[in-house]
């Protein structure tokens, strides 16, 4: 994991790596859940979860694509 990171940005790498492809909705739900309270404080707004997301975009550790439902967000798979 990237120290420079922030949470948000960790949030959705460690709800990613649990998943395949999932929208947004769907992330956030998850980031609501019990599971991931720990590390996703910040990511129940939408606002700050497009921020990370888009952010591990331009690093190319995930992918966005739009789709059925909104957007689709996936880890880049090495």
């Amino acid at each position: 994991m990237m120290p420079d990171l922030s949470n948000e940005a960790q949030c959705v790498l460690k709800i990613l790596e649990a998943g395949d492809s999932l929208t947004t909705t769907e992330i956030l739900e998850l980031a609501r859940t019990e599971k991931y309270a720990g590390i996703c404080t910040d990511c129940a707004g939408g606002d700050s979860f497009v921020a990370a997301a888009n952010q591990l975009v331009e690093l190319k550790l995930i992918t966005k694509k739009f789709g059925k439902g909104g957007y689709h967000w996936q880890l880049v798979k090495d």
